[in-house]
Parts: C-alpha cells; sequence; structure tokens
C-alpha cells in the first residue's frame, strides 16, 4: 500500500501556496537563460498579446453509434471547442480588455468581449440581450468563495502593495523552485524570424518534447533535486517570512491573520520557532512525496506505463526576444486513452484528444491603455444569474443566436421534470379511489420553476408558474380552482398530508401544460410530470 502524506500545517499551507502561485523554471541552455526567461514571464506588468486554444477530441465512430441522438450531437459539438482571444490589453494587474470568439464543433462560433478594472468586468456575449456585470472588488463572489475577508475591501494601493510582494516571492523562490528544475531530455536552442503582431522580429527558439515516460522521469528528478538542496530550502522559507514580515498590510488585504506577529502570549512560539516548523515541514512532505513516487513505480509499474507512456506527448516552443522576454509560444499536448477492456468504460466513444494553444505577446511592460470598463445602464449581476433556473437562462438570449440554439437544443434547459417514487418515506405519489394519483404540490411547482405563497388564515393557496405565466389559485379542502381567473373544477380536493399540501397530479399538469408518465426504475414505480417551456 502506498502511505499517506502527513498533514501540513496551516502555516505550511500558505507558505506552500504562495511558492506554488510562483513556481516553475529551468536550466540555461544554448544562451539562453531559462529561469530569467520564466522570471521574467511572471513580472508581466502589462502587454499587448492573441491568443488560441484548441481542444479536439478523436472520436470513435463504433461506440459513438451505439449512443442516443442527443448525445451523438453533443460528443460532435465538443469534438472541437476553440477559444480565440484578440486585441488583449493588459494595462496592469486590474485593468485589462480583449474580445474573440468560441467556436464549437464545425460550424458553431460565438463572439465574445471583455472589459475589466478594479470594481467590474463587463462582459458582452453574442446574442446576449443584456451585458453581464462582474463584482471584481472585494465583496465578490469569487473572493468569498476564496475565503478572502470581504470586510477587507482592497484598495488600489493594496492590488500594487500584493504585486510587488509577488515580484519579491519570486526573486525569493527562484534560487530552490526554479533553479533546481531539470531540463527536458530532448531541448534545443536556435536562432529564428518569426512574425509577432505584423512585424519580423529576430528571437531564439526554445523546442524541448517529452513523453509520459519522460514526463515521469522529469518528475521524480525534480522531486530528487529538490530533497537534496535542504540548504536551498533553508534560505528559500527564511527569504519569504522575511518578505512577508516587512510586509504586514498584507496580511489584512489577505484576510486573515499574520503568524509571525508576536502575539504576547505565554509560550506562544518565536518567528525563528515557526521558520523552523516551516523548515521541517516542507523537508517531511518532500520526502513522502519522493517515497510515494518510489513506492507508486514499484507496485504498480503497468499502471504508470499505461498512463504514462507513448500515448502522452508534449511538445513546446518559446520563442525569446534579447531581453529574455516570451514573445510567442506554441504548445501541443496529445493524448490516446489506453485501450479500455472493462465493459463498463468500453462505451466512451472517445479515443483521444489533442490541446494546442498558440499565442503572440508585444509591448511587453510598454505603455498599453485597455479599453474602459463603463458599467451600462442594464445588465445582469452574478447574483442574478446565481438564481436563474433553467429556464431563465434561456430567455437571456435572443431565439436566433447560437447560444439558444445550444442551451435549447443540444443542452435542453427548456425540459423540466420532476418525479416521485411510490415506495418513497419521503412525499412519495398517493393513488386513492377512482384511480386518482395525487402529488405534492410545492415540491412539484418548485421544481417546475414555480412560486408558490400560503395564506395560513385562509387557507389560500397561490402558485405562479412564470414560464407559462400561469397563475393557479387554490384552497385546502376544496377542488375548486382559479386558473388564471378562470374557475375550474379538479378531480380531487386540495388534501393536507402531514402538513404536505396534495394536489391531482394529471389535473396540475394540464394546467402547467406538463405530461405523465408511469416509469419503472429497477422495479421501482415513480411517477414524472415532465414539460418543455
Amino acid at each position: 500500500m502506498i502511505k499517506k502524506m502527513g498533514r501540513p500545517s496551516k502555516l505550511m499551507l500558505l507558505l506552500l501556496t504562495l511558492v506554488l502561485v510562483f513556481v516553475s523554471g529551468c536550466q540555461a541552455i544554448g544562451g539562453v537563460d531559462l529561469n530569467t526567461v520564466l522570471k521574467n514571464t511572471l513580472k508581466v506588468t502589462s502587454s499587448e498579446s492573441k491568443q488560441t486554444l484548441t481542444f479536439k477530441m478523436q472520436l470513435d465512430d463504433e461506440a459513438l453509434n451505439d449512443l442516443l441522438d442527443e448525445e451523438i450531437a453533443i460528443y460532435k459539438l465538443l469534438s472541437k471547442v476553440e477559444l480565440q482571444l484578440d486585441h488583449v490589453k493588459m494595462e496592469d494587474s486590474m485593468r485589462a480588455s480583449f474580445d474573440g470568439k468560441l467556436t464549437l464543433g464545425d460550424s458553431t462560433s460565438i463572439g465574445f468581449a471583455m472589459k475589466m478594472n478594479e470594481s467590474n468586468a463587463i462582459v458582452e456575449i453574442e446574442g446576449a440581450k443584456q451585458p453581464f456585470v462582474l463584482d471584481m472588488t472585494g465583496e465578490s463572489l469569487a473572493a468569498e468563495f476564496a475565503g478572502v475577508d470581504t470586510a477587507a475591501n482592497a484598495s488600489a494601493d493594496g492590488e500594487e502593495s500584493l504585486a510587488a510582494l509577488g515580484h519579491a516571492i519570486i526573486d525569493t523562490v527562484g534560487g530552490y523552485a526554479i533553479d533546481n528544475l531539470p531540463n527536458p531530455e530532448k531541448i534545443d536552442v536556435k536562432p529564428v524570424t518569426e512574425t509577432i503582431n505584423g512585424e519580423s522580429v529576430a528571437l531564439m527558439q526554445v523546442h524541448a518534447e517529452m513523453d509520459g515516460k519522460a514526463i515521469w522521469a522529469w518528475v521524480k528528478k525534480y522531486v530528487d533535486a529538490l530533497v537534496a538542496d535542504q540548504a536551498g530550502l533553508e534560505k528559500m522559507i527564511k527569504g519569504i517570512v522575511e518578505v512577508l514580515s516587512s510586509n504586514p498590510d498584507v496580511w489584512e488585504a489577505l484576510g486573515t491573520v499574520n503568524p509571525f506577529e508576536e502575539s504576547g502570549q505565554l509560550d506562544a512560539p518565536t518567528t525563528d520557532e515557526l521558520i523552523q516548523q516551516a523548515i521541517d515541514e516542507a523537508v517531511i512532505m518532500l520526502k513522502d512525496l519522493q517515497d510515494e513516487l518510489k513506492a507508486m513505480e514499484s507496485e504498480d509499474p503497468e499502471l504508470i506505463d499505461t498512463l504514462l507512456g507513448d500515448n502522452l506527448n508534449v511538445k513546446a516552443d518559446v520563442y525569446v526576444d534579447s531581453k529574455l522576454d516570451i514573445r510567442k509560444q506554441g504548445l501541443e499536448l496529445s493524448y490516446t486513452l489506453p485501450v479500455e477492456e472493462d465493459e463498463e468504460l468500453s462505451f466512451i466513444p472517445v479515443k483521444g484528444f489533442t490541446l494546442t494553444s498558440v499565442s503572440e505577446l508585444w509591448n511587453v511592460n510598454g505603455d498599453v491603455l485597455a479599453e474602459p470598463a463603463v458599467v451600462p445602464a442594464t445588465y445582469i449581476d452574478e447574483n442574478q444569474l446565481l438564481e436563474l433556473s433553467d429556464y431563465q437562462l434561456l430567455k437571456l438570449f435572443k431565439e436566433d443566436s447560437a447560444v439558444y440554439d445550444i442551451l435549447r437544443n443540444k443542452l435542453h434547459l427548456n425540459r423540466q421534470s420532476v418525479s416521485f417514487y411510490v415506495d418513497s418515506y419521503y412525499n412519495p405519489p398517493i393513488v386513492v379511489k377512482g384511480g386518482i394519483t395525487l402529488v405534492p404540490l410545492r415540491p412539484t411547482a418548485e421544481a417546475l420553476g414555480s412560486e408558490i405563497q400560503y395564506d395560513p388564515k385562509t387557507k389560500a393557496i397561490t402558485l405562479y408558474d412564470e414560464a407559462t405565466e400561469t397563475t393557479i389559485e387554490l384552497k385546502t379542502g376544496s377542488d375548486k380552482v382559479l386558473v388564471n381567473g378562470v374557475g375550474a373544477t379538479w378531480s380531487f380536493p386540495v388534501t393536507s398530508v402531514d402538513g404536505t399540501a396534495y394536489v391531482p397530479a394529471r389535473s396540475l399538469s394540464n394546467a402547467l401544460n406538463a405530461k405523465l408518465a408511469w416509469q419503472d426504475f429497477y422495479g421501482e414505480k415513480s411517477l414524472t410530470i415532465a414539460r418543455e417551456v
């Protein structure tokens, strides 16, 4: 058995998080200092660029024929996904703009544009009736999910301080995490002339290739180098602590307590003790990782050969100018799925995939002016998006748009259904005399996106269904209802069962343009109410 690595402390996790944000690198080769190249990349504060990212799946036509037409359509739509970013202008860490398009399959194309500043990101999608505005301040949902204290409300000065801190950490980490990173076995450098933004530029091309086996060996070699360089590890951690200690305001911006601030409590660890604790934990974690890699290789070599063999290939081309800034990149990753003998997985109609990325960069750290992010008079914000049901999301787009076609005809967001199981303890369907089936009103209505209001004094219930613009007025104990103000008699009175209002399933379904169907699911009978809106 492969042993589990020890659980690191919060301090160690914090330091590792800060380090991993900035870690990557290679040794110098062919006169090009790749360490400096990669460090320079992390220090880019402004630039103009364009990029195309393409994902292609190799489909298995034989397996594809065994699927439903709807499933085949989804696979073919996703068989090629291309994201094209044009006119990317990064003014600084807070202001940027770009436009582009997303292409799905052979012909479906969706244009978009984004403009962002320290407060908002304005997103325009082709076919959308309104733009989308996302909050980029400390009170944004993204910040809340990341665990950042929203009360900190980072200012522009705070953002710039964090960027400066990041650069200082890069310099500190470089001597250990970056310089220890080995080169791929297949790597070469040569002078070339490439076109960047329409201009011919003299560059140095760094070309590297690795297959799965080489990647495995490369990872092991890197971990071995990190373990061997304990002096470098100690120097790095002490350097990080020194940088963080000299920037006490950053902890407030991150919404956490400064672990290196003297608390004044008895027996509280000193800064030196915290540093030594971090060093000891880092050594243990690296050695555990080293042991785990060795265990994986000795205990299950066939699995490694299957997952990381000739079926995985990575090719990269990086073009560097005389200032050691990356100006152009090309990446290709291809993976052929292992032949699956397990019948339970043999239905997957994918033989492999290829991921490619091509980008150009110019005006690096120059004067760049992004398009202004002006909040429009009408828009949809992220809170509204989270509250939307599927059919409401569909209505945000014009019916002749590509997005609407995908959401309705491929993903079927216009379809709604709810099922109740006869043997279920919670809200089962009830069959009464005469063969009439009753279903719980509120769970049914809410599953179909309807709203329910109940007046306990009059026992009146009002259901509003936005999708069909239908209002139904009912009353417990009565079979008389009003549907959009028109009186009707349902097949059974509204009945309270353990505090839950039950209504005749067919009467409710007819009023909401839905259909009923009894189904047998592995011997368990269920009633499904479904509709398209």
